[in-house]
């Protein structure tokens, strides 16, 4: 397994790297691979958000009743998006030691938190289906993040998979992120945010 490391960022071609953020030392893990097949072929016009806690046991039934709920067609596309849905959440529940988890998924036209920001929770799970990806800073450049446009500004790709870790985990060493600044080009965005259940405020 090839893994990149960052001051503060440890990156990987396997799932396992998640597990790094426990480390003291480590604001960001992330898993980089490919989107599941046929997920960018999901229309993303129409679609409502979706947002729900649900535990373990309840997820795959409850997941399933929110995609046909938001307007995701039946067919292979939604099939794939919920089977990774799901191992994602199982995956953040294990690293975090949960047993219920908070799903969103939007669909984001807009350039949403445009600032750098660290988040207020414990940590947060990012992955971006469709569009461009979560842009972040490392180390010295996050330290800087509140004086101008920072220069050596990092991008998660579509499929990438995200852990973040928040202020009410590190208050001194948060993940400094944003969304891409997307508004007005045309492009979309589908991403996944799994977070602890009640944890959902960013700064």
């Amino acid at each position: 397994m090839t893994i990149t490391t960052f001051s503060r960022a440890i990156v990987a071609g396997n799932a396992d790297v998640l597990h790094a953020i426990r480390e003291e030392e480590v604001s960001f893990a992330f898993w980089e691979r490919k989107p599941p097949s046929g997920v960018g072929d999901i229309a993303l016009n129409g679609l409502r958000n979706l947002r729900f806690t649900a535990s373990l046991v309840e997820m795959p039934d409850t997941l399933d009743q929110e995609l046909r709920s938001a307007g995701f067609k039946k067919g292979i596309p939604r099939d794939n998006l919920a089977t990774d849905i799901l191992d994602l959440a199982n995956r953040f529940a294990a690293v975090m030691r949960l047993n219920k988890v908070e799903i969103r998924l939007e669909h984001v036209t807009t350039n949403a938190c445009k600032k750098f920001h660290g988040d207020y929770v414990t940590a947060r799970l990012i992955c971006t289906y469709v569009g461009p990806g979560t842009q972040w800073l490392d180390g010295a450049d996050a330290e800087d993040c509140g004086c101008g446009e920072p220069h050596n500004i990092q991008q998660m790709n579509a499929g990438d998979v995200g852990l973040f870790k928040g202020r009410i985990w590190s208050e001194t060493h948060p993940a400094i992120h944003r969304s891409p600044p997307i508004e007005g080009t045309g492009e979309g965005r589908m991403m996944l945010v799994i977070n602890p259940p009640h944890q959902n405020k960013t700064s």
